[in-house]
């Protein structure tokens, strides 16, 4: 693999490509400069990445952001990694009523030190969604998953306005004895395969579901000629994605108003 610094650029790298290729996808606000990148998208799904302001001017950049959030009347989520600048970016924002919300750990692995075979949990099959029903039922899954808030809905119809139009973008689907109980993405993006949303429905959950569900993506990413694997973990899911192999490189902070 890369240098530690080379992953980590990586890493989020994948994370801001694969929310702002769903942004043009669903034909949102999407901003993708060497100083910035962001998507608003008048739901759930504002976020803010990669961010290298220069510090002589940092204070009205960040105010340009602030005031077309409030223009748009939305909320947004400014992730801030050790790539970020400037370094005090962190109590910049929180000068601009920005709070710390989560943390997630950005991992990567080796698809050369991933298993030929792995045993899925009995009655289990997973499949690649190829149609409008399947994503939709898809989308079902990641909310119950997720155990999402009441703006499920226009988080559903976020990704069934995408359909299915990126080749970069792969959705799978997990089934327990015929049922749909997981969900997983795999995003080709240049240079690693990103790993997002990989959920079990509650009452699936503790039967090595989502391993097998991360297997499976791994050795996919691996037979599309991917040689390394990202993501970014809750942490809730960081002690699955540890077992299984990943190292983690740096923490996401996120900050949200």
């Amino acid at each position: 693999m890369d240098t530690d610094q080379e992953i980590s650029n990586l890493i989020e790298y994948n994370t801001a490509k694969f929310f702002l290729n769903l942004g043009r996808l669903n034909c949102d606000e999407v901003c993708d400069t060497s100083e910035i990148k962001y998507i608003f998208t008048r739901n759930w799904f504002n976020r803010i990445f990669m961010i290298n302001f220069n510090e002589s001017n940092v204070s009205t950049s960040i105010e340009q952001i602030v005031s077309r959030i409030k223009k748009l009347d939305i909320s947004a989520s400014w992730y801030i990694t050790p790539q970020s600048r400037p370094a005090n970016l962190q109590n910049l924002l929180k000068d601009h009523s920005f709070a710390h919300k989560d943390d997630w750990s950005a991992m990567a692995i080796d698809l050369e030190n991933i298993p030929e075979s792995f045993n899925f949990p009995e009655g289990m099959e997973i499949k690649e969604v190829l149609n409008l029903g399947e994503l939709k039922t898809w989308t079902d899954i990641l909310v119950k998953s997720f155990e999402f808030p009441e703006i499920v809905q226009s988080y559903k119809k976020y990704f069934i306005n995408a359909r299915l139009k990126s080749h970069n973008s792969h959705y799978y689907l997990g089934f327990l004895n015929g049922n749909p109980i997981a969900t997983g993405v795999l995003f080709k993006g240049d240079g690693a395969a990103g790993l997002f949303y990989i959920g079990t429905v509650p009452e699936a959950r503790r039967q090595g579901i989502a391993k097998a569900m991360v297997y499976y993506l791994l050795s996919t990413a691996k037979k599309k000629g991917c040689s390394i694997s990202v993501l970014q973990a809750s942490k809730m899911g960081y002690p699955v994605y540890k077992k299984i192999g990943f190292k983690k490189y740096y923490t996401t902070k996120i900050y949200r108003r």
